[in-house]
């Protein structure tokens, strides 16, 4: 069985060599990144690598975002406030420190805490289909709290 250590020795890899992206490395801070406006209370400020979108999420207050779902997979980790999800048809409060994960294709709905939310959220493949949509001025937002 393979030890952190062997990991760490071998380059990361115990399956032979990895060939690197061809997407150059990127260093962001929150505060400098223009949030994407998904929808009237919905910011998103985010960072996209070959395969994967991070993103700082800030959620208002009272929102209700209609069900919907995506080919992303979508990852995710309440840091300020509470959301209630309801995924597949199953209801759950998600609280600070709260995770989830909505495989692609799953009908899923949100509806915003009192206070407003804000979370990271993980999609798999990126979302490049946020590259359309209108961008809100570079800030630090909601986050850190």
């Amino acid at each position: 069985m393979a030890t952190a250590q062997t990991v760490y020795e071998s380059g990361g890899s115990l399956g032979g060599e990895i060939p690197a992206s061809s997407v150059p490395h990127q260093y962001a801070s929150v505060d400098e990144l223009a949030p994407y406006l998904l929808m009237p209370g919905i910011r998103a400020r985010a960072v996209h690598g070959e395969r994967v979108t991070v993103s700082v999420v800030d959620l208002d207050a009272g929102l209700s975002m209609p069900e919907h779902r995506h080919a992303n997979e979508q990852v995710g980790t309440v840091l300020r406030g509470e959301i209630t999800f309801t995924i597949g048809g199953e209801t759950r409060v998600r609280r600070t420190g709260d995770m989830w994960v909505i495989p692609s294709g799953v009908p899923h709905l949100v509806t915003v805490g009192p206070e407003g939310c804000t979370v990271v959220e993980v999609f798999s493949p990126r979302r490049d289909d946020w590259a359309a949509l209108e961008r809100g001025p570079a800030g630090r937002g909601d986050w850190p709290v």
